[in-house]
């Protein structure tokens, strides 16, 4: 070390007291990293054929399925998910619903016809963010 090195070395260790040091190297380990949990893209299996698409999460009269847009049978790409109108399939019923993009308009579908999920819960891994777009 070069004795202006040395010199700069000495000044820090009076300026800076030792306890701050460490509590400054210990920082990075006590501050949490972002979320894993869920993410925001996912592909996601479509089980049923004929599956319509609609513009918001609802079976409403306000919310009709989108013209010409129904998917089935493949993998999708998942935006997020939430909570709207219920829908019932034989023995399935979820109140969940998932934007997709099927490689048509962006929209929502049941989680119902999702496969790997519950009966009134999320799809797992999935974004359940109450502001998709």
């Amino acid at each position: 070390m070069t004795s202006t090195l040395r010199a700069a070395a000495r000044s820090l260790r009076r300026v800076i007291p030792a306890g701050a040091v460490a509590t400054a190297a210990a920082l990075p380990l006590l501050v949490p990293g972002p979320a894993q949990a869920t993410t925001a893209d996912a592909q996601v299996y479509v089980w049923a054929t004929g599956v319509n698409v609609r513009a918001c999460p609802q079976t409403t009269a306000a919310c009709p399925p989108i013209s010409g847009a129904q998917i089935g049978r493949r993998y999708v790409t998942a935006f997020c998910q939430q909570q709207g109108s219920t829908v019932v399939d034989g023995p399935y019923r979820n109140n969940w619903w998932v934007q997709v993009n099927a490689g048509g308009p962006i929209g929502w579908i049941s989680a119902v016809y999702i496969r790997g999920g519950d009966n009134d819960q999320p799809v797992p891994g999935l974004s359940t963010d109450s502001f998709c777009q």
